[in-house]
Protein backbone atom coordinates (compact mmCIF):
# COMPACT_ATOMS: atom_id res chain seq x y z
CA UNK A 1 0.00 0.00 0.00
CA UNK A 2 2.81 2.13 0.85
CA UNK A 3 5.76 1.78 -0.15
CA UNK A 4 8.78 4.21 1.46
CA UNK A 5 12.29 3.13 -0.20
CA UNK A 6 15.68 4.83 0.38
CA UNK A 7 14.21 8.21 1.38
CA UNK A 8 16.86 10.85 2.23
CA UNK A 9 15.28 14.36 3.45
CA UNK A 10 17.44 17.35 4.58
CA UNK A 11 16.43 20.86 6.56
CA UNK A 12 17.82 23.96 4.72
CA UNK A 13 20.94 23.16 2.60
CA UNK A 14 22.58 20.88 4.83
CA UNK A 15 20.92 19.15 7.77
CA UNK A 16 20.34 15.73 7.04
CA UNK A 17 17.50 14.58 8.63
CA UNK A 18 16.77 11.07 7.26
CA UNK A 19 19.74 8.70 5.58
CA UNK A 20 18.30 6.14 3.59
CA UNK A 21 15.31 5.18 5.23
CA UNK A 22 12.85 2.16 4.24
CA UNK A 23 9.53 0.78 5.47
CA UNK A 24 6.66 -0.78 4.00
CA UNK A 25 2.90 -0.34 5.25
CA UNK A 26 0.61 -3.25 3.67
CA UNK A 27 -3.03 -2.60 3.30
CA UNK A 28 -4.76 -3.22 6.51
CA UNK A 29 -1.25 -3.04 8.23
CA UNK A 30 -0.29 -1.24 11.56
CA UNK A 31 3.66 0.10 11.79
CA UNK A 32 4.84 1.94 14.49
CA UNK A 33 7.61 4.48 14.52
CA UNK A 34 9.85 4.77 17.27
CA UNK A 35 12.82 6.91 18.27
CA UNK A 36 13.63 9.49 20.77
CA UNK A 37 13.31 13.12 19.94
CA UNK A 38 14.91 14.41 17.04
CA UNK A 39 15.16 10.55 14.94
CA UNK A 40 13.26 12.09 12.47
CA UNK A 41 10.13 10.35 12.81
CA UNK A 42 8.08 13.60 12.33
CA UNK A 43 10.31 14.29 9.15
CA UNK A 44 9.02 11.21 7.63
CA UNK A 45 5.71 11.38 8.17
CA UNK A 46 5.99 15.29 6.39
CA UNK A 47 7.44 13.91 3.56
CA UNK A 48 4.72 11.31 3.38
CA UNK A 49 1.66 13.50 3.43
CA UNK A 50 3.57 15.45 0.84
CA UNK A 51 3.97 18.79 3.88
CA UNK A 52 7.85 18.62 3.95
CA UNK A 53 8.34 21.87 1.50
CA UNK A 54 6.05 23.64 3.91
CA UNK A 55 8.69 23.16 6.78
CA UNK A 56 11.82 23.84 5.14
CA UNK A 57 12.73 20.61 4.27
CA UNK A 58 13.40 18.57 1.23
CA UNK A 59 13.32 14.76 -0.13
CA UNK A 60 17.24 14.27 -1.58
CA UNK A 61 16.90 10.82 -2.56
CA UNK A 62 14.58 7.95 -2.27
CA UNK A 63 10.82 7.29 -2.96
CA UNK A 64 7.69 7.10 -1.74
CA UNK A 65 4.96 5.32 -3.11
CA UNK A 66 1.05 4.70 -2.69
CA UNK A 67 0.02 1.89 -4.38
CA UNK A 68 2.59 2.00 -7.13
CA UNK A 69 1.70 5.73 -7.50
CA UNK A 70 5.24 8.60 -6.45
CA UNK A 71 4.29 10.89 -4.05
CA UNK A 72 7.30 13.01 -5.11
CA UNK A 73 5.89 16.66 -5.76
CA UNK A 74 2.28 15.72 -5.59
CA UNK A 75 -0.04 18.25 -3.71
CA UNK A 76 -1.17 17.55 -0.21
CA UNK A 77 -4.26 18.03 -0.70
CA UNK A 78 -3.78 15.25 -3.49
CA UNK A 79 -2.21 12.63 -1.58
CA UNK A 80 -5.44 13.57 1.16
CA UNK A 81 -7.96 12.79 -1.59
CA UNK A 82 -5.96 9.17 -2.31
CA UNK A 83 -6.36 8.05 1.19
CA UNK A 84 -3.23 9.27 3.53
CA UNK A 85 -4.25 11.71 6.06
CA UNK A 86 -1.84 12.92 8.82
CA UNK A 87 -3.26 13.72 12.52
CA UNK A 88 -0.14 16.11 13.54
CA UNK A 89 1.80 16.55 16.71
CA UNK A 90 0.63 18.40 19.83
CA UNK A 91 -2.44 18.21 17.95
CA UNK A 92 -3.16 21.77 16.12
CA UNK A 93 -7.02 21.86 17.02
CA UNK A 94 -7.90 25.12 15.40
CA UNK A 95 -8.90 26.93 18.54
CA UNK A 96 -11.26 29.48 17.93
CA UNK A 97 -13.72 27.26 15.70
CA UNK A 98 -16.30 25.14 17.07
CA UNK A 99 -15.51 21.57 17.59
CA UNK A 100 -18.79 20.96 14.20
CA UNK A 101 -16.80 23.53 12.10
CA UNK A 102 -12.78 21.36 12.64
CA UNK A 103 -14.84 18.71 11.74
CA UNK A 104 -16.31 19.99 8.53
CA UNK A 105 -12.38 21.21 7.56
CA UNK A 106 -11.36 17.95 8.24
CA UNK A 107 -13.65 16.72 5.20
CA UNK A 108 -13.15 19.73 3.14
CA UNK A 109 -11.87 17.32 0.37
CA UNK A 110 -14.77 14.51 0.23
CA UNK A 111 -17.53 16.15 -2.32
CA UNK A 112 -20.02 13.53 -1.65
CA UNK A 113 -22.40 14.29 1.07
CA UNK A 114 -23.44 10.99 2.21
CA UNK A 115 -20.11 9.79 2.61
CA UNK A 116 -19.18 12.99 4.58
CA UNK A 117 -22.21 12.32 6.83
CA UNK A 118 -21.01 8.84 7.46
CA UNK A 119 -17.80 9.99 8.80
CA UNK A 120 -19.01 12.54 10.67
CA UNK A 121 -21.35 9.91 12.56
CA UNK A 122 -18.20 7.30 13.09
CA UNK A 123 -16.49 9.84 14.46
CA UNK A 124 -19.08 10.86 17.00
CA UNK A 125 -19.25 7.00 17.72
CA UNK A 126 -15.79 7.07 18.70
CA UNK A 127 -15.86 10.16 20.66
CA UNK A 128 -19.12 10.72 22.23
CA UNK A 129 -17.93 13.02 24.84
CA UNK A 130 -17.80 15.88 21.44
CA UNK A 131 -21.29 15.61 20.59
CA UNK A 132 -22.94 17.62 23.46
CA UNK A 133 -20.00 20.47 22.24
CA UNK A 134 -20.17 20.44 19.15
CA UNK A 135 -20.87 24.23 19.12
CA UNK A 136 -18.27 25.05 21.67
CA UNK A 137 -14.69 26.91 21.13
CA UNK A 138 -11.99 23.94 20.50
CA UNK A 139 -9.82 25.92 22.75
CA UNK A 140 -11.94 24.96 25.32
CA UNK A 141 -11.15 21.28 25.20
CA UNK A 142 -9.18 19.35 27.89
CA UNK A 143 -5.71 18.03 26.02
CA UNK A 144 -7.65 14.18 25.96
CA UNK A 145 -10.31 15.83 24.00
CA UNK A 146 -7.86 18.13 22.02
CA UNK A 147 -6.49 14.99 20.69
CA UNK A 148 -9.94 13.28 20.07
CA UNK A 149 -10.81 16.29 18.03
CA UNK A 150 -7.65 16.02 16.24
CA UNK A 151 -7.97 12.03 15.09
CA UNK A 152 -11.92 12.78 14.51
CA UNK A 153 -11.18 15.51 12.03
CA UNK A 154 -8.78 13.51 10.21
CA UNK A 155 -11.14 10.65 10.19
CA UNK A 156 -13.85 12.80 8.61
CA UNK A 157 -11.24 12.48 4.94
CA UNK A 158 -12.34 9.09 5.07
CA UNK A 159 -8.21 8.06 5.39
CA UNK A 160 -7.51 4.60 4.06
CA UNK A 161 -4.27 5.16 5.94
CA UNK A 162 -4.19 7.48 9.29
CA UNK A 163 -0.69 8.54 10.23
CA UNK A 164 -0.68 9.70 14.14
CA UNK A 165 2.32 11.52 15.03
CA UNK A 166 2.90 11.18 18.69
CA UNK A 167 -0.72 10.98 20.27
CA UNK A 168 -0.06 9.97 23.16
CA UNK A 169 2.07 13.05 23.91
CA UNK A 170 1.12 15.35 27.43
CA UNK A 171 -1.93 13.28 28.28
CA UNK A 172 -2.78 11.97 31.69
CA UNK A 173 -2.44 7.89 31.79
CA UNK A 174 -6.33 7.49 31.39
CA UNK A 175 -6.60 9.46 28.37
CA UNK A 176 -3.23 7.36 26.77
CA UNK A 177 -5.70 4.23 26.97
CA UNK A 178 -8.67 5.51 25.85
CA UNK A 179 -6.70 6.92 22.85
CA UNK A 180 -5.34 3.60 22.36
CA UNK A 181 -7.94 1.66 22.50
CA UNK A 182 -9.52 4.26 19.91
CA UNK A 183 -6.31 3.83 17.58
CA UNK A 184 -7.17 -0.14 18.05
CA UNK A 185 -11.24 0.17 17.08
CA UNK A 186 -9.95 2.21 14.17
CA UNK A 187 -7.72 -0.48 12.73
CA UNK A 188 -9.89 -3.29 13.48
CA UNK A 189 -12.35 -1.45 10.94
CA UNK A 190 -10.06 -1.73 8.50
CA UNK A 191 -8.03 1.23 8.28
CA UNK A 192 -4.32 1.17 7.86
CA UNK A 193 -2.04 2.76 10.43
CA UNK A 194 1.27 4.53 10.60
CA UNK A 195 2.02 5.24 14.47
CA UNK A 196 4.91 7.31 15.42
CA UNK A 197 5.42 6.77 18.99
CA UNK A 198 7.57 7.97 22.03
CA UNK A 199 5.52 5.61 24.40
CA UNK A 200 6.93 2.31 23.18
CA UNK A 201 4.95 -0.13 25.41
CA UNK A 202 1.30 1.33 23.95
CA UNK A 203 3.03 1.31 19.99
CA UNK A 204 3.80 -2.24 20.16
CA UNK A 205 0.63 -2.87 21.48
CA UNK A 206 -1.08 -1.73 18.91
CA UNK A 207 0.91 -2.74 15.56
CA UNK A 208 1.94 -5.26 13.77
CA UNK A 209 5.91 -4.30 13.33
CA UNK A 210 7.97 -1.29 14.03
CA UNK A 211 11.13 0.80 12.92
CA UNK A 212 13.27 2.18 15.37
CA UNK A 213 14.72 5.53 13.99
CA UNK A 214 18.18 6.96 15.34
CA UNK A 215 19.88 9.80 14.32
CA UNK A 216 17.60 9.61 10.41
CA UNK A 217 18.68 6.21 10.04
CA UNK A 218 16.41 2.69 10.57
CA UNK A 219 18.46 1.09 13.41
CA UNK A 220 15.95 -1.93 13.95
CA UNK A 221 12.91 -3.22 12.66
CA UNK A 222 10.64 -6.44 12.83
CA UNK A 223 8.01 -7.80 14.41
CA UNK A 224 6.31 -5.81 17.10
CA UNK A 225 6.43 -9.29 19.20
CA UNK A 226 10.23 -9.43 17.66
CA UNK A 227 11.08 -5.71 18.84
CA UNK A 228 9.78 -6.21 22.37
CA UNK A 229 11.63 -9.10 23.31
CA UNK A 230 15.03 -7.29 22.48
CA UNK A 231 17.56 -5.87 25.08
CA UNK A 232 17.46 -2.56 23.67
CA UNK A 233 13.85 -1.62 23.11
CA UNK A 234 13.68 -3.14 26.15
CA UNK A 235 16.42 -1.40 27.86
CA UNK A 236 16.10 2.42 26.04
CA UNK A 237 11.99 1.97 25.61
CA UNK A 238 10.47 -0.07 27.71
CA UNK A 239 12.47 1.17 31.27
CA UNK A 240 13.24 -2.45 31.79
CA UNK A 241 16.99 -2.83 32.83
CA UNK A 242 18.94 -6.03 31.29
CA UNK A 243 21.26 -8.00 33.76
CA UNK A 244 22.94 -11.22 32.05
CA UNK A 245 25.72 -12.00 34.43
CA UNK A 246 25.37 -15.31 36.15
CA UNK A 247 25.00 -15.72 39.63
Amino acid sequence: MLEVQDVTAVYGRSTLALQGVSLSVPAGGAVALLGSNGAGKSTLLKAISGILPATGGSLRGGTVRWEGQSLKNRDPAWIVRAGIVQVPEGRRVFARLTIEENLRAGGITCRNRKTTAQARDRVLALFPALEPRLSSPAGLLSGGEQQMLAIGRALMAAPRLLMLDEPSLGLAPLMVRQIAATIREIHGDGTSVLLVEQNAHMALSLVDSACVLEVGRVALEGTARELSQTDEIQRSYLGHGTDRTSA
